[in-house]
């Protein structure tokens, strides 16, 4: 492949969230990327964080940690790259973050909103995800924030020597819960947050600052204790002496071809002294992937990454959004003429 390309999406192909699909897209394809010494252009789009007409999100949520080459780039789509060159990615988490540094760097406009907040060293940072990670039992199991809350008391009891909680939420009332349940500590949080799939396009460009700005700040805490979110899990990435734990499982057997969910699947599950706790915690995290042997001897030790099977599908341009709505709008008149006859 010529090393002078500009790696690009159409604004309909990638329509789920900005660090599970977009960020893990395009650091499937950061081994094979730095291995050939190509330092691409992007033009990456997204209609659910960027902004009319062309809804370019990378560069712009992120920027480009190197010199773009002067000059014309050959467009490649990332998902067909992706279908070539994608590899496993473990969790290795100084590669991941080296790696990842290589390409990118949070924008300087959230880096310095994230300077304007109470240093967070030595803090807990919490992670409660809830809306539509608690409709499905595919993914991982619901977490309730009764469960949440009792995990994070039972940390906090723990470690007498936290004064700062930062909570990150998309459940705007689990916030003041935590506030209730801590008096004493000073609670921290970057307001109210907006669910990405919200529909309203003027949100877009504040839905990625704000999900990057929680990521960073998650990211300069001491310990994270988490629900299952690329967005926590990427704080791991940004810093990889955070000691990070996941509270639920990760059922990967069941929507990733049995291949752990990065970054999320390689975080440690947390432990509990506490019987009525550590039972909370066998309920949350039952069906995890480590708990399947042979996916254990294929994935449980760090790993850098592996080369992996190309995907047995291929999505092609046709199955775009755009694509999807020319081909309904084909059969409407198709049977508007039908009728009409």
């Amino acid at each position: 492949m010529s090393k002078k390309i500009r790696i690009t999406t159409q604004p309909g192909q990638l329509n789920e969230g900005l660090f599970g699909q977009i960020f893990l897209h395009i650091f499937e394809v950061l081994p094979y990327l730095d291995s050939q010494g190509i330092r691409p252009a992007w033009a990456i789009s997204s209609t659910l964080y960027g902004a009319p007409s062309d809804f370019v999100v990378i560069p712009g949520l992120l920027e480009i940690n190197y010199n773009i080459e002067a000059g014309n780039h050959r467009d490649v789509n990332l998902l067909d790259l992706r279908y070539e060159q994608a590899v496993i990615l473990g969790g290795d988490w100084d590669y991941a973050f080296r790696l990842w540094s290589k390409f990118f760097r949070w924008p300087e406009r959230v880096r310095l909103q994230a300077d304007g907040f109470p240093s967070l060293t030595g803090a807990l940072g919490l992670h409660y995800r809830g809306t539509d990670k608690n409709q499905s039992q595919v993914e991982t199991n619901p977490v309730t924030p009764e469960d949440f809350l009792a995990l994070a008391g039972d940390f906090v009891a723990t470690h007498p020597d936290l004064k700062t909680l930062y909570v990150a939420t998309d459940e705007n009332s689990f916030l003041e819960r935590v506030r209730a349940q801590h008096p004493s500590l000073r609670i921290v949080d970057s307001g109210a947050a907006c669910h990405h799939k919200d529909g309203v396009v003027e949100n877009n460009l504040a839905k990625g600052d704000h999900a990057l700005l929680d990521c960073l700040l998650l990211s300069r805490c001491r310990y994270l204790v988490k629900c299952q979110s690329a967005l926590s899990g990427f704080a791991k990435i940004l810093n990889p002496q955070l000691e990070a734990y996941r509270v639920s499982a990760n059922k990967s057997a069941w929507w990733t071809n049995g291949i752990p969910y990065f970054p999320d699947a390689y975080l440690p599950k947390l432990q509990s002294g506490n019987v009525d706790c550590q039972k909370i915690l066998d309920r949350l995290l039952a069906g995890d992937w480590t708990d399947d042997r042979r996916t254990m001897e294929k994935y449980g030790r760090p790993f850098t990454s592996k080369r992996r099977k190309k995907y047995t599908v291929k999505m092609p341009p046709r199955w775009t959004l755009d694509g999807l709505h020319r081909r309904i709008e084909k059969r409407i008149d198709v049977l508007a003429r039908k009728l009409g006859r």
